[in-house]
């Protein structure tokens, strides 16, 4: 009876001890978890891409979260020395009702998952940061209550390629896999003077030289329609002239850009490595047309 009492305590204080260790182990990993984020599913997609693009990781994968799924980015890059190899890392990303949840591990790396970890939550926590500090300040900024030493009197014009699977982030397409590249353009008036803007007059040079106007919604959508992804497997199910009609809703049009305009669309050009844009802006009240150069 003693024996078995023994045993029995035995058996107790190694599963306490072995509760310990476990209990010891967990916290430094859980500290990193990313639990009921206060995010929607679009900014927790975009803040993960610019996280593993920070950490300088190559995007082999994305599908991006919607409302009450899950969504998986999945990225490469080789290690530092004394290691080599290649480092593969999976994140995953989970809205729910109570917020989103973003789990990033890296593969195949069962026990060591800390480095990794810490590196992605600091990363990720930073750039959400960063993202937010600036939003504040250029909304301070167009409506003129940002410090004198910030505000700022100038005309701001943004290119922004959309290379890869970043696209999928801004639409529900693999553009890329079709041989398109959506281009964002930004032009915010902080003058006092209006400004024509016509997007025909865009052009992207490329690393020949070559310069390049936008395709149309419907040629952009022609390219798409018929495109498969690398499984072979059709870029999109829908019709052509619904894929021109949702490029069509994003597109930036001509405009007059008035004092205090904030105005945001998308371009989409062919396919290719590009190294500036040129923008023309035409000042209303003198007909002067000026050339705003974006380098990439």
């Amino acid at each position: 009876m003693q024996t078995v009492s023994g045993r029995s305590a035995g058996a107790r204080l190694g599963a306490l001890a072995l509760a310990a260790a476990l209990t010891a182990c967990t916290p430094p990993v859980r500290q990193y978890d990313l639990k009921r984020q206060a995010l929607s599913c679009d900014e927790a997609n975009r803040f993960a891409y610019k996280t593993l693009k920070a950490m300088r990781f190559s995007i082999d994968e994305l599908e991006p979260a919607a409302p009450g799924g899950q969504g998986v980015l999945k990225g490469t890059r080789a290690r530092s020395a004394p290691d080599s190899g290649v480092q593969h890392v999976t994140v995953t990303i989970r809205c729910t009702p109570a917020g989103v949840d973003v789990d990033a591990g890296e593969d195949g790396a069962f026990f060591n998952q800390i480095d990794f970890k810490r590196g992605f939550h600091n990363s990720f926590t930073s750039v959400v940061s960063m993202s937010r500090a600036r939003a504040q300040m250029d909304e301070r900024i167009a409506a003129g209550t940002a410090p004198a030493s910030q505000q700022r009197h100038d005309l701001e014009v943004e290119v922004e390629p959309l290379a890869g699977h970043e696209g999928k982030l801004h639409f529900e397409l693999d553009l890329a896999a079709a041989g398109v590249l959506p281009v964002r353009v930004h032009l915010l008036n902080l003058t006092d003077r209006r400004y024509g803007f016509d997007p025909a007059d865009v052009r992207l040079t490329r690393k020949d030289r070559e310069r390049v106007r936008a395709l149309t919604p419907a040629q952009a959508a022609a390219r798409i329609a018929g495109a498969r992804g690398q499984g072979g497997e059709p870029v999109t199910t829908l019709g052509e002239s619904a894929v021109a009609g949702r490029l069509q809703s994003e597109q930036i049009s001509a405009a007059e850009v008035k004092p205090g305009d904030d105005v945001t669309g998308y371009l989409y050009f062919p396919l290719a490595e590009y190294q500036r844009a040129r923008v023309v802006m035409t000042d209303a009240a003198t007909g002067e047309a000026e050339g705003v150069l974006v380098e990439f």
